[in-house]
């Protein structure tokens, strides 16, 4: 009796570990964390280094953490917490969507920097593409 005992929960512990072979264990994945943020104030330069020497306007960094500064322009009055920004991720597709919510208050116009933050990307090269108010903005290559 203690013989088959013993074969039935050898047998028992070996069903067990199959079942629970690395091949059935999936690894959780790191969604990508998301961070935007107007730079206060009107027609204050870029702080990251430039890459498109043409437009000075476009600037980021790409290490572990992607850093990118951008220039939107807007009514003066009010000149901060104006912006909504939203992204998504196709591929290697980096797509930015920036609304400017103020009212125009004031009659002159100003150029404000978006600073946007993206952690836990994968490729080494994206693609970025920002669209403001519906127009498009920027066209990006962007490396690591």
């Amino acid at each position: 009796m203690k013989t088959k005992l013993v074969i039935y929960f050898a047998l028992l512990f070996s069903v067990f570990m199959l079942s629970c072979s690395n091949s059935d264990i999936t690894k959780p994945v790191n969604e990508t964390e998301f961070s935007a943020q107007q730079i206060p104030g009107c027609n204050k330069p870029i702080s990251l280094a430039k890459i498109n020497y043409l437009d000075s306007c476009f600037a980021y960094t790409f290490n572990d953490t992607l850093k990118v500064e951008f220039c939107v322009a807007g009514n003066c009055c009010p000149d901060s917490n104006r912006f909504v920004t939203d992204y998504s991720i196709s591929n290697d597709t980096i797509f930015v969507a920036v609304s400017d919510t103020a009212k125009n208050l004031c009659h002159c116009t100003c150029s404000y920097i978006i600073h946007l933050e993206l952690t836990n990307l994968y490729e080494k090269q994206y693609l970025f593409y920002c669209d403001y108010d519906s127009m498009f903005l920027y066209k990006e290559n962007i490396y690591k």
